[in-house]
């Protein structure tokens, strides 16, 4: 007799449920126009942190309380001043101000209830990110690499920061600058929509700063360089000038110039803007110098020229008017004036890399990128992600989403008078009439001091009459008739920065006509003994 036994089956092991969708084949339902690259991830994450840092860093204090009263100004005047409005000794000069609608915004943003500060900061910095944006996208664009593009951001950034450290209407102008040549240099004007885009951005950017003029001369260069290169090509003067792209290039140009009209002041617009460069008020602030290797600027700039000669060296790209004229023209106006960086540093930066990326190719013999990068809706929620978290970490996002105000020493720089401005506040009135203190100063001690304060200048130079400005110059080193000057202007109070006026301060100590009112490790202030009325 024999017995069979069965193996036991276990009963309790789940069938596999092929209801399960395969995660390999689901199919992305992100809309098209929405979907993003790992490159748009690579560029945010690099434009984020430079977010981080300049909406995290303090503003500094020259220009940015001067434009925020002439804000002010306008919002309780509602209307653009014709002659100049807050300094004494200059009223009745007639003024044409081509940056009253930045004004205006900063006015607006600084008076907003627990926003002020951290809002000037984040707007300030977002500026900056826009303009490497847009010559990190025209590199990328043009060469078919990320990486380049993002090299290109680093260098636009290196070469200007100098210019990007101070808050400032012309931060405006840097990023539509920076939008213009992305524009030109990537086939734009070939859209439809770029011809009611640009004027309406030139009819912004007329009204936010007077660099729009430099807008007008990077696409009048690009016209003159499209003529040239077909000329190159063709041998023919009269076909150059036929050609489609030059004579859409003049009309939309016009078109935009034409826009820029649209502000207060209408064509006399275009006279300011070439009067300021000119004014003999301006030929005494050193940012305006010539470039020199002593400065740090220089030297970076120096750098950049180096890179760029190394990119055109062994590139097998041919360097077209169309890019030499722009770059050899806002090359020289940045020799002539460190200023003129603004517009130097983006046109350098899309020149080295763009032909950086060409000499690459070549040396690795690497075909140029034709197909897209991949675009998935998990590389958008990615990049979602990553602006909110960069977000969360600026002085903004800390406020607005946790709460915590940024205290004062972290919202401005160290420069910026805040304990002589408490003392001020603590007078029960000033001394009468006007009053010395560094052109530097005169915006946030009027702007938050007492109402009757009134400083010889402010940093709002070319309305300055240049007599006053001269002498407000010479006082600032203690001239041996450094009284006859305080006399001329019945000056009875001196507030004085001990590190720019130090011989100023000693020799009002050795007066037995001033006396020392305050001192503190930043300032000295001195009051006439006798008041001049």
């Amino acid at each position: 007799m024999s017995a069979t036994l069965e193996v036991p089956t276990n009963t309790d092991t789940p069938e596999p449920d092929e209801s399960l969708p395969d995660a390999s084949v689901l199919e992305d339902r992100t809309p098209e126009w929405c979907r993003m690259s790992a490159a748009v991830a690579a560029f945010l994450l690099t434009l984020g942190l430079v977010l981080i840092i300049f909406a995290n860093r303090p503003l500094w204090h020259s220009d940015l309380w001067d434009h925020i009263n002439y804000g002010e100004h306008i919002l309780q005047h509602q209307s653009v001043a014709k002659t100049e409005p807050l300094v004494a000794l200059a009223k009745g000069m007639p003024t044409v101000n081509t940056a009253w609608l930045s004004q205006i915004g900063m006015a607006f943003l600084y008076r907003t209830d627990g926003l002020g500060l951290p809002a000037l900061q984040f707007a300030y910095a977002a500026l900056i990110v826009i303009s490497l944006a847009a010559v990190g996208y025209t590199v990328t664009k043009r060469c078919g690499s990320a990486a380049f593009g993002i090299l290109s951001c680093a260098i636009f950034l290196a070469v200007n920061w100098q210019q990007f450290l101070i808050v400032r209407p012309q931060s405006v102008g840097v990023a539509f600058f920076s939008i213009v040549l992305a524009v030109l240099a990537t086939g734009g004007i070939r859209s439809r929509v770029s011809w009611v885009a640009l004027p309406l951005m030139f009819a912004v950017w007329a009204n936010c700063h007077g660099s729009f003029a430099m807008g007008l001369l990077l696409m009048g260069l690009v016209v003159v360089g499209r003529v040239v290169d077909v000329f190159l090509q063709t041998r023919s003067l009269s076909q150059a000038f036929r050609s489609r792209p030059t004579i859409r290039l003049i009309l939309l140009t016009q078109l935009c110039a034409a826009a820029a009209l649209l502000n207060p002041s209408g064509l006399a617009i275009y006279h300011e803007v070439l009067r300021v460069g000119s004014h003999p008020n301006i030929a005494t602030m050193f940012e305006w110098d010539p470039l020199t290797l002593r400065m740090q600027q220089g030297q970076l700039a120096a750098g950049a020229a180096v890179l760029l000669l190394f990119a055109l060296r062994f590139s097998p790209r041919r360097l077209r008017a169309v890019e030499m004229l722009p770059l050899l023209v806002t090359g020289g106006m940045a020799m002539w004036s460190g200023r003129m960086l603004n517009w130097f540093a983006p046109v350098c930066a899309m020149v080295i890399c763009v032909h950086a990326a060409a000499a690459w190719r070549a040396m690795k013999k690497i075909e140029r990128r034709t197909v897209p990068y991949r675009r998935t809706g998990l590389w958008t929620v990615v990049s979602l992600g990553l602006c909110w978290v960069f977000f969360g970490f600026t002085s903004l996002g800390l406020q607005t989403i946790h709460g915590k105000t940024p205290e004062l020493h972290r919202a401005l720089s160290r420069g910026t008078p805040v304990q002589p401005l408490e003392y001020l506040n603590s007078l029960a009135e000033v001394p009468p009439g006007i009053a010395f203190m560094p052109a530097e100063w005169a915006g946030f001690l009027t702007r938050s001091g007492p109402a009757d304060l009134q400083p010889m200048v402010n940093l709002h130079v070319h309305v300055i009459p240049e007599q006053v400005w001269s002498d407000y110059v010479r006082l600032i080193d203690g001239p041996a008739d450094w009284e006859g000057l305080l006399d001329r202007y019945g000056i009875n109070f001196v507030i004085a920065d001990k590190i720019r006026n130090a011989r100023l301060i000693q020799v009002l100590r050795e007066s037995d006509d001033y006396e020392t009112q305050y001192e503190d490790v930043q300032a000295a202030m001195f009051v006439r003994v006798k008041t001049i009325r």
